[in-house]
């Protein structure tokens, strides 16, 4: 069934005649007929490198910005790139080397996360919006744009990782997932949800990609297929990833130094990152579609082969443009977010005791019940907190917590972004947090240590799942 499923894919995609024309062009000039149009797409993993010694640079990462920009230009400037793992560093990086001979403006809303996506592109942008997924720590960008081949929808993410992956609860994952399911997948079927309940127009070209750690065959996979997304990389008619040689394999690389970045032999060994298309009748896949300058480089003195311990992966889709195509409405431009509600002011005195409880709660005390004194529900939470912090052992002293902002507050909430240190160094930045007044004291809500203290554990307290 599994082969059958990828040669209709194919057929979807192959057996579309083009004809020729003159096409408008990019900044929404319009012209009549029939013309074809392509669009190449590249999706990469760029790693904020905070793993990486500090005297490193987050292992050279303005570098290795530079390497994927000259990869860009090699490639003759696709129009669409999406990136992972970026933040306002890695765009500071790129914009070092912009528009350059590409003409390439960034697609960022500056949202303050290490792990954030990000966009490049020589099309007219419309609308965007960052939709934060299930668990603390992982987000999808949303971004329209205008070309030729008409309206194009992006939705960029990087799906969590064993760090932060785990069983899901009905707290952390709300319908459409089910208990059933990892973070890692809910996380998909709420992409596959997005594009249900807020579809793109019939014109438009659709386009879900990103380091969505998960194998082809594993249930996140499965989520994105079944909703009738194809993978190009398959429907192109390449070969899966083979360990062995690391042919057509996406990550496997180590990640936090330098030594396989500027090893020409180092190799892949899985195929986690993807570039999915909903089917479009008038377009194709065409060529080139895979993986993208799989053998690194164009180096140069610094030594550096790979712009990232992922390696990118690339998409060329070319489509039937009719003027109604060309003309069909682009999301007007725009910012949105669904990462945070909007809130009332939130006085002096309040912003004390929220820090307060905060600080309580994750700062290193040998009293764990001192601890537990400032969080929602701790009767029932005691005993997994006391083990949770025997477990991380050492680790739990030099431990501390930031409040980044405050970002609303409702009569008896204060909602917050706030950062846990270890041992001074930011380990898990930009969390939505929440506080409680009860009984007039402000408490750390259960959601909000949940959160951090199951990241990437195999089993859930039952006071979490309530």
């Amino acid at each position: 069934m599994r082969r059958a499923g990828v040669l209709l894919a194919t057929l979807l995609f192959t057996t579309l005649g083009c004809s020729s024309g003159s096409g408008g062009d990019a900044n929404g000039t319009k012209s009549t007929g029939t013309t074809t149009a392509t669009i190449r797409v590249v999706n990469q993993n760029l790693l904020h490198g905070t793993a990486c010694p500090a005297a490193s640079d987050r292992c050279d990462l303005a570098g290795r910005a530079a390497l994927f920009v000259r990869q860009l230009e090699r490639a003759h400037c696709p129009e669409i790139v999406a990136i992972e793992e970026a933040n306002s560093t890695t765009e500071r990086a790129l914009r070092t080397h912009l528009p350059g001979p590409c003409r390439y403006h960034t697609v960022y809303d500056g949202d303050p996360s290490q792990d954030r996506e990000l966009l490049l592109t020589t099309l007219r942008v419309g609308f965007s919006e960052r939709l934060r997924l299930a668990g603390p720590l992982r987000t999808a960008y949303r971004v329209s744009l205008g070309s030729d081949a008409g309206p194009v929808e992006i939705i960029a993410t990087h799906l969590a990782s064993g760090s932060d992956d785990r069983p899901c609860d009905t707290v952390t994952c709300a319908q459409p997932c089910t208990t059933a399911d990892s973070v890692n997948t809910c996380q998909a079927r709420q992409i596959v949800n997005t594009l249900r309940e807020d579809p793109p127009s019939s014109r438009t070209l659709t386009i879900v990609m990103g380091d969505l750690n998960a194998k082809p065959g594993e249930p996140t996979i499965a989520a994105l297929t079944e909703a009738g997304l194809v993978d190009t990389h398959l429907a192109a008619g390449n070969p899966e990833c083979n360990p062995a040689t690391g042919t057509e394999c996406t990550s496997g690389r180590i990640d936090d130094s330098l030594a396989d970045m500027t090893d020409a032999r180092s190799r892949q060994t899985e195929r986690i990152d993807y570039i999915f298309l909903r089917p479009l009748s008038r377009c194709r896949i065409v060529g080139p579609t895979g993986v993208f300058a799989a053998a690194g480089g164009p180096t140069s003195s610094d030594g550096l082969v790979f712009p990232a311990d992922h390696s990118g992966v690339e998409a060329t889709v070319r489509c039937r443009s009719t003027a109604a195509d060309r003309s069909a409405r682009v999301r007007p431009a725009g910012t949105a977010s669904t990462t945070r509600p909007p809130g009332e002011t939130i006085t002096q005195p309040v912003k004390i005791a929220v820090t307060a409880a905060f600080t309580n709660l994750f700062a290193p005390n040998p009293d764990a019940d001192a601890q537990l004194s400032t969080l929602e529900h701790a009767a029932a939470l005691r005993d997994s907190f006391i083990a949770r912090k025997q477990q991380v052992g050492p680790l739990a002293d030099q431990t501390s917590v930031r409040i980044d902002s405050f970002e609303g507050a409702g009569t008896n909430t204060v909602d917050v972004t706030f950062s846990i240190l270890l041992d001074g160094n930011v380990v898990l930045d930009a969390l939505p947090g929440q506080a409680k007044r009860v009984g007039g004291k402000w408490l750390v809500t259960t959601k909000t240590y949940c959160q951090v203290a199951t990241l990437g554990v195999d089993t859930i307290p039952e006071a979490c799942t309530r």
